[in-house]
């Protein structure tokens, strides 16, 4: 059998490249599960290094510390 490798990514904010960035979103308590269970994520985003509004680039991550660089033109983006 061979091993199957997960791919992982990271967001990063397209101006800066940090990863210290938040979206807007709903959580709702789950009476069961007594704790808040993600709802819905909204398009806004947030860089706490830019300390305001940021569009996200989705980016592979390859090691537990560093992230390849987003494609320019392409990938994921919000915002």
């Amino acid at each position: 059998m061979s091993e199957q490798t997960t791919i992982r990514h990271a967001y990063i904010c397209n101006v800066c490249g940090s990863d210290h960035v938040t979206r807007d979103a709903w959580a709702a308590w789950d009476v069961d599960r007594q704790d808040w269970v993600l709802e819905a994520a909204f398009d806004y985003a947030y860089c706490h290094r830019c300390m305001g509004n940021a569009r996200l680039d989705r980016v592979v991550l390859t090691s537990s510390t560093t992230f390849s660089a987003p494609e320019r033109g392409g990938g994921a983006e919000f915002g």
